[in-house]
């Protein structure tokens, strides 16, 4: 192991806890732990740059992966996307990295590369209910939404529980029966 693997994987934890954090008091009135998970993520982020300075292979690849993610839950999506993309040019295949990306890339209206980004999820991770709903519903917003239905059906075929994809479904037949 690494000299930085420990601190490394202290700090992806530290992540994960602070981004659950964030979920689970979207809604509420928390201004100050906002604040302090905010500040944090700053910290973190500072502590991430410091480390790529000296970190080589897998460590400088999981670098850029964490400071892509602290800077997602930050809002800077831009920066997020050249971390993202720095980790993946040394894990191409890396299904959290392009899952995680998809999300920034849409943020940025970046529709074709956020695309490639959940095809590529798909063949390396498999078709999981939630990479399905993605896929269908960016395929909607870039307007194909008879393919985005076939992909909603095929998939309500497989997991015929998934109520994200059956309100999707919905939703886009509503918008086909308004249109005609």
């Amino acid at each position: 192991m690494s000299e930085l693997k420990p601190q490394l994987l202290r700090l992806s934890e530290e992540i994960v806890s602070l981004s659950d954090r964030m979920d689970e008091i979207e809604f509420e009135e928390s201004g100050s732990e906002r604040y302090k998970i905010i500040s944090r993520l700053k910290a973190i982020g500072d502590e991430l740059v410091g480390i790529l300075e000296k970190a080589q292979g897998d460590d400088l690849a999981f670098t850029h992966f964490a400071l892509g993610s602290v800077c997602a839950l930050l809002g800077y999506f831009k920066k997020a996307e050249e971390a993202y993309d720095a980790a993946l040019d040394h894990w191409p295949d890396h299904v959290g990295i392009l899952n995680e990306a998809y999300d920034v890339l849409i943020e940025l209206g970046k529709f074709e590369k956020a695309k490639n980004f959940i095809e590529r999820s798909m063949k390396h991770g498999g078709e999981t209910p939630d990479v399905l709903y993605n896929y269908a519903s960016l395929i909607s917003h870039m307007g194909r939404i008879d393919e985005a239905r076939i992909t909603l059906i095929n998939a309500l075929a497989r997991f015929p529980n998934d109520r994200g994809m059956k309100a999707l479904l919905q939703e886009l037949d509503l918008a086909k029966a308004q249109k005609q």
